[in-house]
């Protein structure tokens, strides 16, 4: 940041409340940005004004915007760049450009939208939280299928909307569920996976994410994935929509191993699900419960596994042996090939780096980052803005302590702005700063690909890794950057690409997320952890070799 450059900020009053415009970049866009540094056109909501003003915005102006304001934020080389670049701001913001289309059927109301299709059988619903309820019964009195987006649902609304569609045979995924795939497409934020044999039931929306797409990897498709929301395998909700997922799935003749992706569920639920296998359950089945404990194996059709890695192998395993020795040889690096891979890492540490900051975009990867941190960094202090166990709650979610792993995506980061997949503002900006504490020697990132994330997220914030490496060896000390990116070959963004844009600029990418995390204690301490021990509970296939 330049101490020349000029900041300038302009508010549009009720602009937001008023009206919202698509935007396309124009030629004279183009010519506006010339000599423009940093531009953003956003509502004026708590989060943002605090972003604007952590980037050096006056707070005496940036305070002066309500929340139905519009804020255009402008730092620039010269004044003439400000201008030009305010007026085009304006320019794109009044254009008719972004408006619908005449010939687009608008519906006012759900009744006229059924009407205007009659055949539709699944609704995707994402409107506020308080007002799920009286839509989504609606479409369960019609015999609706739905995937509710929507955050913020009370408990008793969501346990009403379950027990009656259960009782209709209507489906109901979600609330919360970003992630689907039907008959294999997919929902939400999702990727381009092959169609196969696998069938997921997920109440982790990156953990589907991560299962379908290191699968794919290994030669291996999957058909359905049906995100259920991370309420319903709780007491409140008592897994009602998991158990008709399963019971949907179990229908299904090509479907031959059924995956269940979720935190612990409460022993009620986990209880329900293991005894409905063992007594009807024709199929093979996967419980990745993320850092569950082991209990008593029901049924011989059940593997158990604790980590989104480890059970990418079972599934595998359950397969057949091609399918496994693809699934090792795309997903899984042997214990001491990791270690010679990041002893170039740690031997450039200086003596008081120790710390790891993670900036997790994905809840399911911040989850299993922290299970499995937590064991292996025991007697270290670890913070978090959303923290499990023995992990102590961060003072301030927008400041690190010590070794912290934040998920970007809780509600203190997004709300009034997109999740930073789509948008990684939040992250470009936490990148300098993490990498500026003298006691920090690893930043572990996740880079989530695919449908409805951000359209290049590794080149989002390429600059801020590259920035952030230079400053640390000008302070001669070593940033090690640790990635997982979750992707597929068929993802809009590229995942080779991901891959390969990471690597050149000095980051170490790793196939899984749980691998990620391994790896940055590992660096973290130099190498002197107990690898054996660390793959024997994450890294394989419920205790068992590789080979």
């Amino acid at each position: 940041m330049s101490g020349h450059d000029i900041f300038h900020i302009a508010i549009r009053q009720n602009f937001y409340r008023d009206s919202m415009q698509l935007l396309k970049i124009s030629d004279s866009t183009r010519r506006a940005s010339r000599g423009v540094v940093e531009a953003s056109v956003i509502m004026a909501t708590a989060t943002n004004k605090e972003i604007l003003m952590r980037r050096g915005f006056r707070p005496s102006a940036v305070n002066e915007a309500q929340e139905s304001d519009i804020i255009i934020a402008i730092r620039a080389g010269d004044e003439e760049a400000v201008r030009l670049a305010l007026l085009e701001a304006d320019r794109l913001l009044e254009s008719p450009q972004g408006a619908s289309r005449q010939d687009e059927h608008k519906a006012g109301d759900l009744d006229s939208a059924l009407r205007s299709m009659p055949d539709a059988n699944l609704a995707l619903v994402s409107i506020p939280g308080d007002h799920v309820r009286e839509v989504s019964l609606m479409l369960v009195e019609r015999g609706v299928h739905q995937q509710i987006f929507s955050d913020h649902v009370p408990v008793e609304d969501e346990l009403e909307i379950k027990t009656q569609a259960a009782g209709k045979g209507v489906l109901v995924l979600g609330p919360g569920a970003g992630t689907s795939i039907i008959n294999g497409k997919g929902i939400g934020f999702s990727n381009a996976v092959r169609i196969g044999p696998v069938g997921i039931v997920a109440a982790a929306g990156t953990g589907l994410q991560e299962v379908s797409t290191l699968l794919d990897h290994s030669g291996i498709g999957v058909k359905y994935g049906l995100g259920v929301g991370g309420n319903d395998p709780k007491d409140k909700i008592g897994g009602i929509m998991m158990m008709q997922c399963i019971k949907i799935l179990e229908s299904y003749a090509d479907i031959k191993v059924v995956g269940i992706v979720s935190k612990p569920p409460s022993p009620s639920v986990q209880e329900k699900i293991e005894d409905y296998i063992a007594r009807d359950g024709k199929k093979k089945y996967v419980l990745a419960f993320i850092g569950g404990a082991k209990s008593e194996k029901k049924s011989d059709r059940i593997t158990r596994v604790n980590t989104l890695a480890s059970a990418v192998l079972a599934t595998a395993r359950q397969l057949g042996k091609e399918q496994i020795a693809q699934a090792v040889a795309q997903t899984y690096i042997p214990p001491e090939k990791l270690l010679a891979l990041l002893e170039g890492e740690w031997t450039k540490l200086a003596q008081g780096q120790k710390r790891i900051r993670a900036l997790y975009t994905g809840g399911t990867f911040t989850y299993e980052a922290e299970v499995i941190l937590g064991s292996i960094l025991q007697g270290e202090p670890i913070y978090s803005n959303s923290p499990i166990m023995d992990i102590k709650q961060l003072d301030d979610s927008f400041k690190s302590q010590e070794t912290s792993i934040v998920d970007l995506g809780e509600e203190e980061f997004t709300r009034g702005r997109p999740h930073p997949m789509i948008d990684p503002t939040i992250r470009r900006f936490r990148i300098a700063e993490e990498a500026a504490d003298p006691d920090v020697a690893v930043l572990l990132m996740d880079f989530v690909l695919g449908y409805g994330s951000h359209p290049d997220p590794v080149g989002a914030v390429l600059n801020e890794i590259s920035d952030a490496k230079r400053a640390a060896e000008k302070a001669e000390r070593h940033l090690c950057v640790i990635a997982h990116v979750c992707g597929t070959s068929g993802d809009l963004q590229g995942y080779a690409q991901s891959i390969e844009k990471l690597t050149r600029a000095g980051c170490v990418v790793l196939p899984t997320n749980a691998m990620a995390a391994v790896a940055s204690a590992v660096v973290a301490r130099r190498g002197k952890v107990d690898i054996d021990r660390i793959y024997a509970q994450y890294l394989t296939v419920d205790g068992g070799s590789m080979k």
